[in-house]
């Protein structure tokens, strides 16, 4: 159960400042902060498996492995991604 496709409209303002590194470190830094690949501790990071990102955790609910998050998050994650996670 995930999103099935998702876009970057004109008017997003999430950023990796107010979004994408509290979200990450909520979500998925337990285990992706280096030990496990892909490493998602850091913008680039994110931004080197943006594909990756939207297959396990937006796409379907694959991931995170320990945690749930809701659709509203899941959409959230999918909009920052598809705006190239700045």
């Amino acid at each position: 159960t995930g999103i099935d496709t998702v876009s970057c409209p004109t008017d997003s303002t999430l950023t990796y400042a107010n979004f994408g590194a509290a979200f990450m470190e909520a979500n998925c830094l337990s285990c992706h902060d280096g030990n496990e690949r892909p490493s998602l501790a850091t913008q680039s990071g994110v931004q080197a498996n943006m594909g990756h990102i939207l297959d396990e955790a937006v796409y379907t609910d694959s991931m995170p492995e320990d945690a749930d998050m809701t659709i509203a998050e899941r959409e959230m994650l999918g909009e920052w991604i598809a705006c190239g996670a700045p």
